[in-house]
């Protein structure tokens, strides 16, 4: 588990132990360049900003060398082949981002809380009052920013409700919490979570109930889940699923799985080739439910047969939109104005040349295309 300097026999519970124990209770947090490479970044913007905040200037842009360079020599398990790409991402934070001095609150702020049979805590990248209130007074409206080197999308959701209700818990007077993630390797901006005090009471007592549970049956055997791909055990763990099994621990480790998908894929395309040519003077067949050969498609679909701009007079003389040529092959919207545009001549309905492929065999698809088939031959 975490350990934080708090004189307690109780167990300290972070954020990320939490999300993992209540998965499986065999869970442990893996301690690994990647989290390592975050926590150099994150010590760099927190002194960064308290710099800022020192000068009393938005940018400091001379003291970003420096501050990076104190960051990275005290941050252990880091890959030292990463240091450019480090600094780059600093220099893109110092950029990019004004430190915001007027709403600043805390940096790097964590928050402990005695729950009775544990020790929960965050540590809050920063924090920034939004109600604009006296400063003397506590704020009821804050921001709640969370700095992601990552580039993957993730889920936050856990995270933002954790922070939040510990702010709440410890800062009486608020009223309204935003979490608001930033990608700092990207310009899109993830959506912010809104939480107003009690919007998260229930989710709360629910989480310390599955967490006491989970500390009170220390022994129960591992259950593989969303947990896996962050914990330490996952390589030897029987439970362990296949993916979070799978995910390579070193560049070298990286280059060689890149390569055997590589591989992979040349295979499959191989095999695809050789499938098709067996399946070329054959009917299709199902196979491990799959119907598999050269398949035509199940539906036909709509093909514009005018030029332009007969279609389009057509449409004007109709007063309809431009858009319903552009949304023709729109089954479920549009079926109405292809039969239009069929009978005056304009399209047709047909299918697309057999291909080889495979999909998935619905009997019963296929039992109602048969019965319409005699209903259809039979009028």
């Amino acid at each position: 588990m975490t350990a934080l300097a708090i004189e307690s026999a109780k167990p300290v519970i972070r954020r990320s132990l939490a999300e993992g124990l209540l998965s499986c209770v065999q869970f442990q947090r893996e301690d690994g360049e990647q989290l390592a490479f975050g926590q150099a970044l994150h010590s760099f913007i927190a002194a960064y900003t308290l710099q800022c905040q020192a000068a009393g200037e938005e940018t400091r842009l001379t003291d970003v060398s420096r501050l990076a360079s104190e960051a990275w020599a005290r941050t252990h398990g880091l890959l030292q082949s990463r240091w450019q790409e480090f600094l780059d991402l600093c220099q893109h934070f110092a950029e990019s981002r004004p430190a915001q001095l007027g709403t600043l609150m805390h940096v790097e702020h964590t928050i402990t809380l005695d729950v009775g049979f544990a020790i929960v805590t965050c540590t809050v990248d920063r924090i920034d009052r939004t109600d604009y209130g006296d400063p003397d007074e506590e704020p009821r409206r804050i921001q709640t920013s969370d700095w992601k080197s990552e580039r993957a999308e993730m889920d936050h959701d856990f995270q933002a409700r954790w922070y939040t209700v510990l702010e709440f818990l410890t800062m009486p007077a608020l009223e309204e919490v935003v979490f608001a993630v930033h990608a700092l390797r990207d310009w899109w901006v993830p959506e912010p979570y809104i939480f107003r005090r009690g919007d998260l009471d229930h989710w709360w007592s629910t989480t310390l109930q599955g967490l006491k549970a989970r500390l009170d049956a220390q022994n129960a055997p591992a259950v593989g889940g969303p947990a896996c791909p962050g914990c330490a055990k996952r390589t030897s763990c029987s439970q362990a699923t296949a993916v979070a099994a799978g995910i390579p621990e070193t560049q070298d480790q990286a280059d060689e799985l890149f390569q055997e998908a590589l591989r992979l894929e040349e295979a499959l395309a191989v095999r695809k080739q050789g499938l098709a040519h067996f399946y070329s003077g054959r009917r299709e067949q199902v196979v491990y439910g799959k119907e598999v050969g050269f398949l035509a498609p199940r539906e036909p679909h709509f093909v514009v047969t005018a030029e332009p701009m007969k279609v389009v007079k057509f449409l004007n003389r109709r007063h309809m939109s431009g858009e319903d040529v552009i949304k023709v092959d729109n089954e479920k919207v549009n079926r109405g104005m292809q039969e239009k545009l069929a009978e005056a001549g304009l399209g047709r309905r047909e299918y697309s040349k057999p291909a080889f492929r495979w999909r998935n065999h619905v009997p019963a698809r296929d039992e109602r295309k048969r019965k319409k088939q005699e209903e259809e031959s039979a009028q």
